[in-house]
């Protein structure tokens, strides 16, 4: 077609969408295509607008690494990974809300035995002991799910974060732990604190062109799987923090809100290996049953890492 017009341009490119096109890639394609074309037509973008665009999309790209995902962080400030995982919620009905990834998992993270301190002996912020269950939709424990975290480091960046301004140990503040039969889990850390999503990338303009803020209230990252069971991305946030109602990206959910509280008793603290008072966090996380997931440790890494 030659002749193009403001009227015709919008079908000759679905057109081009062939009949053999993957169904549900020509569903994503044939919407992305409509509302991208109304998208223009709504703001009278011009040719200068949509070339700014195309060089912010490969700013992203650009900043990106295998520490650091910009266009994970630009869909969350867009609010859009928040809807997905809502939308994603309505099959995962009765097991753990979901929430966001968010831009600095790492693929890799060791093994840690239970009880082990993932800050690895950091001295800074406040010691927490952090523990619960794993159970099923029944309430009972499962055994050998595996229970990915991270977490930033007192200072308010991730260990491998770019600007990061003490010397952290490779994976500070990560690990994996898996439970036992009685569903337990529990580890050692600081508490963790508010932070502020980086905005010396791409996202950091839009952040900053349109008024927002860029903190995110203080919160723990978990992956938990088993084969057999529907996978659990979420964050479980601290409840003193002064953004719950404004973070970022969308992540909070009322149910994903967790109370530290200060314990002072002195055995509880030497059981713990702690010198002095602690903060204890308590959160019991409910999987659902679906034998479809096999060999889920693989499918999570390919999903939510840059090796992808």
């Amino acid at each position: 077609m030659r002749d193009l017009t403001e009227s015709n341009v919008t079908q000759a490119v679905l057109d081009k969408i062939t009949d053999d096109t993957d169904p549900r890639l020509r569903e994503i394609m044939t919407a992305l295509v409509q509302y991208a074309h109304d998208f223009i037509r709504e703001v009278n973008l011009s040719s200068d607008e949509l070339l700014y665009a195309a060089r912010f999309i490969q700013n992203v790209g650009h900043i990106s690494d295998d520490k650091r995902e910009e266009g994970v962080l630009l869909g969350d400030v867009f609010g859009m990974t928040a809807l997905c995982e809502i939308l994603g919620d309505r099959v995962r009905l009765g097991a753990t809300e979901s929430s966001l990834l968010g831009p600095f998992y790492r693929e890799g993270a060791p093994a840690r035995e239970m009880g082990f301190d993932i800050s690895l002996g950091d001295s800074t912020g406040d010691p927490c002991y952090i523990h619960g269950k794993v159970l099923d939709a029944d309430g009972n424990p499962i055994k050998g799910v595996v229970m990915d975290v991270w977490q930033t480091t007192p200072n308010m960046f991730y260990e491998a974060q770019a600007g990061q301004p003490d010397a952290y140990e490779d994976y500070a503040y990560r690990g994996k732990f898996k439970t036992g039969s009685d569903g337990r889990y529990w580890f050692l850390s600081r508490k963790p604190v508010d932070y502020p999503v980086p905005t010396d990338g791409p996202v950091g303009l839009i952040l900053n062109g349109t008024g927002r803020h860029s903190w995110r209230p203080a919160h723990l990252h978990y992956l938990v799987y088993k084969d057999g069971y529907q996978t659990i991305q979420t964050e479980l946030f601290n409840s003193d923090s002064q953004y719950l109602d404004s973070d970022a990206v969308f992540g909070v959910k009322e149910s994903l809100v967790v109370p530290y509280t200060l314990n002072e008793d002195v055995d509880a603290a030497m059981e713990h290996g702690f010198d002095g008072p602690f903060y204890e966090g308590h959160y019991d996380f409910v999987m659902k049953d679906d034998a479809s997931v096999v060999d889920a440790e693989k499918a999570y890494s390919q999903r939510a890492s840059m090796s992808a």
